[in-house]
């Protein structure tokens, strides 16, 4: 998702609805972008465009009442995109109930013929109407988050095999890797890895000056790291020298473009 649809979306769930000359005039660009960047919105199911504006749609409303405090900040819009790119035609994708996972999600090009499985009600909104297979791994419905979790989809996993995995964290050391702060999720989040070819950890370089509950993967088990400029030389470097491959949201020596 381009930083500009991240603003427009946040602007859309403060106040419901937006103006093509009032948005222009904050991002410092043409009306005509602003249209264009509208109209992607829109293709999506997050907007509905009006004369000289646009209003908010059920599913924007479904992913911001389900998770009240999700904000796109641009480090998450930013790794979201780059991350999408690395989904190539025909494969299976698995993504986990993350925010980040969810950007992932938003920014897979239409045009490719994949199958998507994740256990987040929030990809599954995202995803309807779209283009791609989408298969909802089943289980019980978490209290706190619209998402399933538990044994009967740790035991789902393991009768699938899919090409590319994309998971988030709550901390992360470049020494030790990856945690999460519940330690049933680290189960699921340890099957979900266990069937994947390759692990793509998606995490804001804040998430590496803390950890949490559970480590659920070590770095040598990553294949790649998706994150912002913000993360430390040391981390990167820590990271590279156990064979994970990081790559830098926006850094265009990476081939990738915010």
């Amino acid at each position: 998702m381009k930083l500009r649809h991240a603003t427009i979306l946040n602007l859309l769930k403060e106040e419901q609805q937006v103006n093509v000359k009032d948005l222009a005039y904050r991002l410092s660009v043409s009306e005509m972008t602003i249209r264009r960047d509208m109209a992607k919105l829109e293709e999506q199911g997050f907007l509905v465009r009006t004369h000289g504006g646009g209003v908010t749609t059920g599913k924007l409303n479904f992913l911001h009442s389900s998770i009240p405090e999700m904000n796109i900040s641009p480090e998450k819009a930013a790794i979201g995109f780059a991350a999408a790119s690395l989904v190539e035609h025909g494969q299976t994708v698995l993504l986990d109930a993350g925010t980040t996972a969810l950007q992932v999600a938003l920014n897979i090009p239409q045009d490719k013929e994949i199958t998507i499985a994740t256990t987040s009600l929030c990809v599954a909104q995202a995803l309807y109407g779209s283009n791609f297979d989408v298969l909802v791994l089943g289980g019980y419905l978490r209290k706190e988050f619209p998402s399933l979790y538990g044994p009967m989809t740790e035991r789902s996993l393991a009768d699938f095999h899919v090409d590319i995995l994309f998971t988030g964290c709550d901390g992360a050391s470049s020494v030790d890797g990856f945690y999460i702060g519940d330690l049933y999720l680290s189960n699921l989040e340890k099957a979900m890895i266990r069937i994947a070819n390759k692990v793509v950890v998606v995490a804001e370089s804040s998430k590496f000056t803390k950890r949490a509950f559970v480590r659920y993967v070590k770095p040598e088990d990553v294949d790649v790291v998706v994150t912002d400029p913000n993360i430390s030389s040391n981390d990167k470097a820590l990271l590279e020298e156990q064979g994970v491959k990081v790559i830098i949201a926006g850094d265009n020596k990476n081939g990738q473009i915010r």
